[in-house]
């Protein structure tokens, strides 16, 4: 097909040069083809910046709404905590031996069971329960010491948020919160233990029934026992976590500090975890969201990417076979090209025709002449912080400064990215009074270059105040000097030495010393 394509344009193209005429189309299509190929992996980098991006924001807005819960979920435990903790301390060891005054103090103080949905009890040192409130059948008279939550307390006269289990005497999954009682002398004489029923409503429900997004949502994990606590899909409490190993980024995101980690759950669905320790339980926050949400804008950019691609090749075709011979006429006038098309100053090949003209008229005058080479210190950090259309408009302005401080005869050059050179030409006879000059207007320029920037935003109400210095490097030229390249790379190293310096200084040499340091 490409082959029928270039013999129908030969002829209307260069009637008379087939040949030639082939040639520069086969030149072409490689070029376009290159350029698409380049343009279709841009693209795709792109691509991939922006969901790395879109990852890392999107793992911090979630890092963000898991600290909130888990705060909420360690404040609440730790109130419930602190209510057994007083209650403990109001049981002796004589009103532990008297079962029923126990249960009249807790039937007159009504409030106690308040925060526990599952009610509270009391157990003496054997782990036997004596006494509850609300009175739940069969609790009392009931021995828990096979269950961690109430053996350590009572072994090792700790407090304990317990296992999340299915309760033995109310029949649905709830966890403890256990106490231990203590005598006159400190040693543990009992326990006292207050239940959450998660079958029922409970202080976690404001976690676990909200949703984060269209389809993610909560889960509250005790990490130790791998199990999951309470989430937002009801179907999860008391899930059991993969064993350790199954799938190692969730070993990451349960057994470390705050984390976003990316995995594919055990329902074969990639999702976003991240997760936020409870300090008061060893318990985890964390909030879920599966990636086909998250990067949903990514992958419809993706396909966009694609088409417009397409398009463009398809163009690119047209554009190949109808404008070859166009194209290629159009060269030499791209070439004439002598402005920044940004800044409208001069641009390099205008810059060394300049040159070459001051050094010219140095012999004729016998006068010296300079040339300035400087670069912005903090460019980058804008472009990286508000883009580069900011970056533009700092440049911009950066460009109109320098030609407020030079001369008319004088030419100032944007060369690339933030990099400036301004020609000072016919100075002085002089080679002192020149060096004199040249210093005197480059600190003007970098003084005037480090006055504050207030940039305008996107918005148009606000602006962006922005603090940039430049280093500047100064190398001064006389007649006999020939190498055009050489004055500009030597006043490229006076510049390095600016900013081994410290930056926002200028550095003046001879073409000497210059050449000496390069």
């Amino acid at each position: 097909m490409l082959n029928a394509i270039k013999n129908w344009i030969a002829p209307a193209v260069l009637q008379g040069d087939e040949a030639r005429t082939r040639l520069r189309f086969r030149l072409t299509v490689i070029l376009l083809a290159f350029a698409l190929t380049i343009i279709w992996l841009i693209s795709l980098y792109l691509v991939r910046i922006v969901r790395e991006d879109m990852e890392r924001l999107v793992g911090e807005q979630q890092l963000s709404t898991a600290s909130i819960v888990a705060m909420h979920v360690n404040s609440e435990l730790q109130d419930r905590l602190t209510v057994l903790t007083t209650v403990a301390a109001q049981v002796s060891k004589g009103l532990l031996a008297r079962p029923a005054d126990v249960q009249a103090f807790l039937k007159d103080h009504p409030s106690i069971s308040l925060p526990f949905n599952g009610g509270i009890f009391i157990t003496g040192v054997d782990g036997t329960a004596i006494a509850d409130f609300p009175v739940v059948p069969g609790r009392v008279g009931t021995n828990y010491i096979d269950r961690e939550s109430i053996s350590v307390p009572l072994r090792e006269g700790r407090s304990v948020i317990g296992r999340p289990n299915l309760g033995k005497t109310l029949k649905a999954p709830i966890f403890s919160i256990v106490v231990p009682i203590r005598d006159q002398q400190g040693a543990v004489i009992g326990a006292i233990a207050g239940t959450i029923n998660l079958g029922l409503p409970n202080f976690l429900d404001k976690m676990a029934m909200g949703r984060y997004g269209k389809s993610g949502g909560y889960l509250l994990i005790a990490a130790q026992h791998r199990l999951i606590v309470t989430a937002s899909d009801k179907s999860r409490v008391m899930e059991n976590l993969p064993a350790v190993g199954v799938i190692p980024a969730v070993d990451r995101m349960i057994g470390g500090d705050k984390g976003t980690v990316i995995f594919v759950n055990a329902k074969g669905v990639e999702v976003m975890n991240s997760g936020v320790p409870v300090p008061v339980s060893n318990w985890r926050v964390v909030v879920s969201v599966p990636t086909e949400e998250v990067f949903a804008p990514v992958r419809d950019m993706r396909q966009r990417v694609m088409i417009v691609a397409l398009i463009a090749a398809l163009i690119a075709t047209l554009l190949a076979v109808t404008l070859t011979a166009r194209l290629l006429r159009s060269q030499h006038f791209a070439m004439l090209s002598l402005y920044d098309p940004l800044t409208q100053l001069a641009n390099r090949r205008l810059l060394m025709d300049r040159l070459a003209q001051a050094l010219e008229s140095g012999k004729r005058n016998n006068t010296f002449g300079a040339l300035m080479f400087m670069d912005l210190d903090q460019f980058k950090p804008l472009n990286d912080q508000y883009g580069h259309a900011i970056g533009d408009l700092l440049l911009v302005e950066v460009a109109s400064r320098l030609k407020d401080c030079v001369r008319a005869v004088d030419t100032v050059s944007r060369i690339g990215g933030d990099e400036f050179v301004v020609l000072l030409a016919e100075l002085t006879v002089d080679k002192v009074a020149a060096v004199e000059q040249a210093n005197r207007l480059a600190e003007k320029i970098r003084a005037n270059l480090a006055r504050p920037y207030l940039l305008p935003r996107g918005d148009g109400v606000q602006t962006i105040e922005h603090h940039c210095s430049a280093s500047i490097g100064v190398v001064l030229f006389f007649k006999d000097h020939q190498k055009l390249e050489d004055l500009l790379k030597w006043a490229d190293v006076a510049m390095y030495q600016s900013k081994a310096e410290g930056r926002n200084r200028v550095t003046c040499m001879t073409e000497r010393r210059a050449k000496q340091r390069s």
